[in-house]
């Protein structure tokens, strides 16, 4: 993975923080906390998509749905829960 963001930038190194902290930051509006989650979660996504097959969509398509998916657990994630690996 790429340490440096595509489109936004931050010096904050967000390896080392816990991903519930990264949501906290997420919902308080950091950009660059959203798009670290995202991108660390992608294989995950893809690892997915690939037990599914639908009739007539493209594989592209369900990643799509996948990375929706993503978006809307680290948006929706409460802290309560403590993990957010399990969560997505």
């Amino acid at each position: 993975m790429n340490k440096k963001s595509v489109f936004f930038s931050s010096n904050l190194n967000y390896d080392t923080i816990d991903d519930e902290k990264i949501v906290d930051f997420v919902k308080s509006g950091d950009k660059c906390a959203l798009e670290y989650l995202i991108n660390k979660y992608r294989n995950l996504v893809n690892l997915k998509v690939n037990r599914y097959f639908i009739i007539g969509a493209e594989r592209e398509d369900i990643v799509q749905e996948g990375l929706i998916g993503l978006f809307k657990a680290i948006k929706n994630f409460k802290t309560l829960l403590k993990h957010l690996l399990v969560y997505v």
